[in-house]
């Protein structure tokens, strides 16, 4: 008969919570970046659409200053600054300042968020829990439900400040034979390595994603549309120049890049146009020969949208006997 092992004998400070205190956060309920926490550890933090305050939500009913969280001896109170659309707690329009219990619900704008009090420990796990919800579980990079949100909340606000946005979808050339003469770990050891490549060589305002399979995506601001070209192409050499092993042998990676601009050559009416011009770009630079950045200029066609909401799409390319007409492209085919 075999022993039972021996339970390991711990100290449990039932009174740690009180001793570690808990301090004010908003978690992000409805609107963009759902689970999104902020942390409320100023004297006063300032919620609005202002990349420059403490609390900044991504949503065009939102004021630039919307309103004001203060903080003394733990308890919390909000005030409005004199928004457009108002501020409600638990359903009330806020008119003076208000206080806030934990767990209470906020709403500015469309965007609903839930103030709570909560430790170190509850902060961290919260933490955890939003960052597997938005990113990739083998690259560590954003996945694509994020990067879908991200893109449209960036559309929205290139479109009123007419400002530049720019989406890459860049794609690892012949990955399959990596797997087929690797085997698949090596696979993703190249899929981990290039995801590490891209974020080292992106800014850090740049949304790095995979998008799908050896598919990754790149959402850029602030740039031009030959910005956006010279910066596709850094990421290309940075990416063939890497050096990726798998058992002492040298795996060689280059990738196809394509590259849309709101402000383009393409008429853009709609986030999902961007995918669609870049999808096209990319397209247009594996038929070339691969290891090429191409950078989209004529407009998508409308009635064939990509369905963003899908499985990522897995796509064989072959490279044409004669030159591609892309002018009359039909959709790509997704799998069923």
């Amino acid at each position: 008969m075999h022993e039972l092992s021996t339970t390991q004998v711990t100290h449990i400070d039932p009174e740690r919570q009180s001793q570690v205190g808990r301090a004010g956060t908003l978690t992000v309920l409805q609107g963009t970046d759902v689970g999104a926490m902020f942390q409320l550890n100023k004297e006063a933090s300032v919620l609005g659409r202002d990349p420059a305050v403490e609390v900044t939500i991504e949503d065009d009913s939102v004021s630039r200053n919307h309103a004001r969280i203060t903080q003394r001896e733990g308890i919390y109170e909000i005030e409005d600054l004199g928004s457009t659309n108002g501020t409600y707690v638990a359903g009330a329009l806020v008119s003076g300042r208000v206080r806030l219990l934990d767990g209470v619900r906020l709403q500015v704008g469309h965007t609903l968020l839930r103030f709570a009090l909560q430790d170190d420990v509850e902060q961290a796990a919260a933490k955890r829990i939003y960052e597997m919800s938005v990113r990739d579980g083998l690259t560590g990079v954003y996945n694509r439900r994020y990067f879908e949100e991200r893109l449209a909340a960036e559309f929205a606000f290139a479109q009123r400040h007419a400002t530049g946005l720019s989406v890459i979808l860049a794609d690892i050339d012949h990955f399959k034979k990596v797997n087929d003469t690797w085997g698949h770990h090596a696979g993703d050891t190249v899929l981990r390595r290039v995801a590490v490549e891209l974020q080292a060589g992106v800014r850090t305002e740049d949304v790095v994603a995979r998008f799908g399979g050896e598919e990754f995506a790149i959402l850029a601001r602030g740039i031009d549309v030959e910005g956006a070209r010279m910066f596709a192409e850094r990421v290309r050499v940075i990416i063939q120049r890497a050096v990726i092993t798998w058992e002492s042998d040298r795996i060689p990676v280059t990738m196809s890049l394509g590259v849309a601009h709101n402000l383009g050559n393409a008429v853009v009416e709609k986030p999902e146009m961007l995918v669609i011009a870049a999808d096209m770009a990319l397209y247009s630079a594996k038929h070339a020969g691969r290891n090429k950045v191409e950078v989209a200029g004529s407009r998508p066609e409308p009635s064939a949208p990509i369905d963003l909401s899908g499985t990522p799409r897995k796509r064989t390319w072959e490279k044409p006997t004669a030159p591609a007409d892309f002018t009359h492209a039909p959709p790509l085919k997704k799998k069923p």
